[in-house]
């Protein structure tokens, strides 16, 4: 059906992966309070849904939409969303900073005159966030032309001086050794395919006594099993008309997590023993963030099938590096 009705695989697929999730913030429709009880439901009405679908009649064939490369390289997807972001007034996010140092009761003044690297930056929404929060300069780093093109657009847009782009690899940075009291790197490393340097990279320019937060994709569960088999139909229909499918059910352009995890070119999921053994061993303080909203994984916690549905749950942590 991915090649013949991709309409309807992109619709139940919307449908079932944000059923993932405990809270949905812009659709409150839920079929039973429990949550794995829930996605059965879920499951058993996109089962329905797409049996019935496969009935009605398509001006698509396979062996057309096989002939299709549907492969997009991972700087052109984000910065498509970052774009898309940027055009519908959707790219600050110092509110969203500050409720994660508030939750995490990380004091912001503690980034006051400091030097603040944001390693993956891509649109610069946080890069930007951090230079409006006091600090001497945020310089954020990303592989991406298309989203750094974006960032410096942004700042400009908004008279933000305190900060810098650079083009340039994670897995690599462009400066010596100790030089930022305070690394930011949410959701980058594990789209890599070379998770260990880019840690090496994390810690390397890190000053000892500062700090950092880390955001990596946790593994196990239904939630994280999912995202690898849907990425293994959605690979089969073009990019860009499931972006302009979910633009037709008028997905807000903060939801770039559908498209995010159904294109993107490598997504690597990390154990939580492997983590924070890596922080023993490389002699960092950390405690992780579970303090979580309710569109957050951590939010169900305590949830008696916390593990079956969502693994090890998604690996925040705030750190420090011992001097």
């Amino acid at each position: 059906m991915a090649y013949t009705h991709p309409e309807l695989v992109v619709i139940c697929f919307h449908e079932y992966f944000r059923s993932l999730y405990y809270v949905d913030p812009y659709i409150k429709k839920r079929f039973k309070k429990d949550q794995f009880q829930n996605i059965i439901q879920v499951i058993e009405n996109c089962s329905n849904f797409l049996n019935f679908g496969k009935h009605f009649g398509s001006y698509l064939n396979k062996k057309k939409s096989m002939n299709t490369n549907n492969k997009i390289e991972t700087g052109k997807l984000f910065g498509t969303l970052w774009e898309d972001r940027m055009n519908n007034n959707s790219l600050n996010s110092i509110t969203t900073l500050k409720g994660l140092f508030k939750r995490s009761k990380f004091n912001t003044l503690k980034l006051k005159n400091k030097l603040v690297l944001d390693m993956g930056c891509g649109s610069g929404r946080f890069t930007s966030a951090f230079a409006c929060l006091g600090v001497k300069k945020a310089i954020g780093v990303d592989k991406g032309t298309m989203g750094i093109k974006i960032a410096k657009k942004y700042a400009k847009l908004n008279n933000i001086k305190n900060l810098e782009y650079k083009n340039g690899s994670v897995l690599k940075l462009p400066f010596k050794n100790e030089k930022f009291d305070f690394v930011f790197c949410k959701g980058v490393l594990h789209h890599t395919g070379n998770l260990k340097k880019g840690l090496e990279e994390f810690n390397r320019v890190m000053k000892r006594g500062g700090g950092g937060f880390l955001y990596l994709y946790g593994s196990g569960g239904i939630f994280w099993e999912s995202r690898k088999q849907m990425r293994k139909v959605m690979k089969k229909i073009p990019y860009k008309k499931t972006f302009d499918i979910l633009k037709l059910i008028e997905m807000p352009a903060r939801r770039t997590i559908f498209l995010d995890s159904w294109y993107v070119e490598i997504e690597d999921h990390v154990k939580r023993n492997f983590i924070e053994s890596w922080f023993k061993k490389k002699k960092i303080d950390f405690f992780k963030y579970e303090n979580a909203l309710k569109t957050e994984l951590e939010y169900m916690k305590n949830y008696k099938f916390f593990k079956l549905m969502y693994g090890n749950g998604e690996l925040r942590y705030f750190v420090k590096k011992r001097l």
